[in-house]
């Protein structure tokens, strides 16, 4: 109930931020000086976090709070650093708890399904919602009134939270894995730090061919319908059939594929038309990740983890430079199309991991820090 709510909460406005920096008077160059701070944030903090809490877990209430903050910030202040600063602090102590509390909640048998639940599916049901009533919200009232709204439910899943979920308290301290395996994750997650596009440029390519707030709001509720009704059907053959890697080279192929369709999309009915695409590219993309918790030791899952945030802050970093230098010139073709050729790296090292050799020796030896 508490993911439920957050995540309707979220969506109210998560896809409109872009659209709202704009609009209070932020350059182009301030909103992504605005996502610098913020993915340096999501980067280091959770490692620094894991180190002085035991209880890392428990950091999953910590990020509802930090996200309600975020919004009274939103409203009050127009300086970048500070923006990025609690913007990240919402996503540091929030993201990597859940990502963890997923993965200890999940066996293998049912982790694709599991982690599809809870990423992608709950997200995807609070997304046809959220921006539809959002987009109503902002055109009716103001921003102003849309974060007023979130304030108030981030706080109701703030109290509802710090009764109704049990954490564990990690026996592990932080630790780097030693070995080519926990390396192959690492540069996949920099590839999949450099591939998202919802950040920024997707939100202002979805406002530039649907034209008002409102009718994008509507475009990202019927996308998300799309995506959840083949995510979590294809993550429940994930499980079943035990193919992570296939699984997770059609997902790149799906990624290249929908990169390729919207680079070439000048209308609101085309995009609704191509999230299928990005739909099957996400249910497939997900096994990668259910991978991930398959190959390592649960008492090393906090740590691979806020590894992993590491590896797309870096993804993410690098992905700033085209996002500045194209999207200002409003070439968003060019961008989707480099974005597209970039997904089609993941398919060499997924393949890595389909070798023998390989298997298994993510739980082999770690480094203490």
């Amino acid at each position: 109930m508490v993911v439920s709510f957050f995540f309707f909460t979220s969506n109210l406005s998560g896809v409109f931020l872009p659209v709202y920096f704009r609009e209070s008077g932020l350059t182009l160059l301030e909103i992504v000086e605005v996502l610098l701070f913020t993915f340096l944030v999501i980067g280091f903090l959770p490692i620094t976090l894991m180190k002085i809490f035991r209880n890392f877990e428990a950091i999953f209430t910590a990020g509802i709070f930090a996200t309600m903050l975020f919004n009274i910030v939103l409203i009050y202040v127009k300086s970048p650093i500070i923006l990025g600063l609690f913007y990240g602090l919402s996503m540091a102590t929030f993201w990597p708890s859940f990502n963890l509390l997923q993965f200890r909640l999940s066996e293998m048998k049912i982790r694709a399904r599991t982690v599809s639940l809870f990423s992608v599916v709950i997200p995807g049901i609070a997304s046809v919602i959220g921006p539809a009533v959002g987009s109503f919200i902002i055109t009716d009232f103001s921003f102003t009134a849309l974060f007023a709204v979130s304030i108030v439910l981030y706080l109701v899943a703030f109290v509802v939270s710090l009764s109704k979920i049990k954490f564990a308290v990690e026996v592990k301290k932080f630790t780097i894995p030693r070995g080519r395996v926990f390396q192959i994750f690492f540069v996949t997650f920099i590839l999949w730090g450099l591939i998202e596009s919802y950040w920024l440029p997707y939100p202002f390519f979805v406002l530039s061919v649907s034209g008002t707030v409102l009718n994008m709001g509507l475009i990202y509720a019927v996308s998300g319908l799309l995506i959840v009704a083949t995510t979590f059907f294809v993550s429940w053959i994930s499980d079943v059939k035990r193919m992570r890697v296939e699984f997770s080279i059609i997902g790149a192929i799906m990624y290249a594929a929908w990169y390729f369709a919207i680079a070439n999309s000048s209308t609101m009915y085309q995009v609704v038309a191509f999230s299928t695409i990005s739909g099957l590219a996400s249910a497939f993309g997900l096994s990668w990740f259910a991978y991930y918790a398959d190959v390592f030791p649960r008492e090393n899952y906090a740590s691979i983890l806020v590894l992993m945030e590491v590896g797309l802050m870096l993804g993410r970093i690098v992905n700033l430079v085209p996002t500045y230098v194209l999207i200002s010139r409003n070439d968003y073709s060019s961008y989707f199309m480099l974005l597209g050729v970039i997904s089609l790296f993941f398919i060499p090292f997924y393949a890595k991991l389909k070798q023998p050799n390989n298997k298994n020796k993510g739980q082999t030896t770690n480094a203490k820090v």
